[in-house]
Order: structure tokens, then sequence, then C-alpha cells
């Protein structure tokens, strides 16, 4: 199997986690008004965003909407909280039903954005995700076979031969001896992955792929970074679309 995608995305991996940090952004103001900048200077936008356990709504360009109702029909108070009846929801509280999510897509993979994370970047049909503090990360790939030269032939081949072959690319690029589980995640099969520390990645924490190879594409899902405390599998269940 040619090597081209998931050295590409590990490579994308390795980029993204030596931008990572142990410190949270910071809210910052202007004369239009409160926006959330993170330590790489890049900031929140684009709707709903968990930051230190309260919900906020952003615009496109960044700025959080304050003591109004925000375009999907939910109220947020003076400082720009969402609240019901008056009272903040917190994340993790008995709160009501959160506000739509946000989603981002990479080719045929849409997900929406988990509480906490926004979007960090996104190049070479690649799109990476970090949390508020930027320690932990997922990264989303779709890629055509055709586009990459195998025959019909090959590609029928590649998919009655999926689990072995995403067992042996696994091993190849990251060198740790692993066999997959296949998981049924959303109406579909995923062939799941679970590192710990990986010298390739060079990334502390945890590792989990989520990968799915079809007779047409190859899907990754990547999480990375310090995720105790973070469930992947009811993240691939719930927020895949």
């Amino acid at each position: 199997m040619k090597k081209t995608f998931m050295t590409a995305i590990l490579a994308g991996l390795m980029a993204v986690s030596m931008s990572m940090t142990a410190f949270a952004g910071q809210w910052q103001q202007d004369a239009k008004g409160w926006w959330y900048q993170n330590d790489d200077k890049t900031y929140l936008k684009d709707g709903w965003k968990w930051v230190d356990g309260k919900c906020y709504y952003f615009t496109s360009d960044g700025y959080c909407l304050t003591g109004t109702q925000t375009p999907d029909g939910y109220t947020v108070d003076a400082s720009g909280a969402w609240i019901v009846d008056g009272v903040v929801q917190t994340q993790g509280g008995e709160a009501a039903a959160a506000p739509e999510q946000s989603t981002v897509t990479a080719g045929g993979l849409t997900l929406a954005i988990p509480n906490g994370f926004s979007k960090y970047s996104e190049e070479d049909g690649f799109v990476y995700l970090a949390n508020s503090d930027t320690t932990a990360m997922i990264a989303l790939a779709s890629e055509s076979l055709a586009d990459l030269g195998f025959s019909a032939e090959e590609l029928r081949m590649l998919t009655a031969l999926s689990d072995y072959i995403l067992d042996e690319a696994m091993k190849e690029n990251t060198g740790v001896e692993i066999t997959g589980t296949n998981l049924q995640l959303a109406n579909r099969t995923w062939r799941f992955y679970d590192y710990g520390y990986n010298p390739v990645l060079e990334i502390p924490g945890q590792t989990q792929v989520y990968a799915r190879l079809t007779e047409s594409h190859l899907y990754m899902i990547f999480f990375a970074g310090e995720l105790s405390g973070m469930d992947t599998t009811s993240i691939m269940q719930n927020n895949l679309r």
C-alpha cells in the first residue's frame, strides 16, 4: 500500500504537536468587543465554543456575542456565557440541551466539533482541531484511493484485506507492533488503534487512531495528547455526521 497518505498526516500531527503548550489562551478586548486568543495567536470563531467550562458564541471574525440572542436562538448574558432562564450553563452540569455544534469536513468526513475544541488549521486536505490549552488535538483526513493510482482490481483486493492492510500500514508508519480492533461506530466499521506515548509522533500522552478503508477512500481520525477523561469512542459515535 502506498504510504503518501499516512506519512503526510503523521507529519502534520508532528507539526501541530510541536506548537502544543501547557498554557491556556486568554480573553482579549478592543473597541469592538471581546475575543479569545490561543497561545499560538489564533482565535476562537465560527459558532459555539466551551471556554473554562462555559459556552460562548463567537462570530466569523472571532468576537464573542454578549447580552443578546445568538443566530441559532439561544441567549447569552453580558459576559457572553450561554444562559437558560438566567442561569449560566456549565460544561458537565445539569444543563439544557447544548447549542448545535459547528462542524468540520475533510473530504467525505464530517465531524461536529467536540466541546472544548476548535479548528486549529487546515492544510493539504487535512483538518486539525485543538482544545483550548492546546494539550490535545484531533486530526481528520480522507483520500481517494483512485488518486493514488490504484487499479479497480487493486482496490477490490485492498478492501477485502482491509484489516491486514491497515494493521501493516500503521505498524510501518509508527514502528509499533499493534493489532487494530473493529468497532461499529455511527453505522460504519472503523479499525481502532490505541497507543501510549508514540516516539514517532513525539506527542506526550496517548495516541488513538480510527481508520476505515473502502473501495474508494481511506478515512482516518487521530486523537493525540492528553486524552485522560476523553471518551474518543463516544465522540466518534455521536459527532460523526
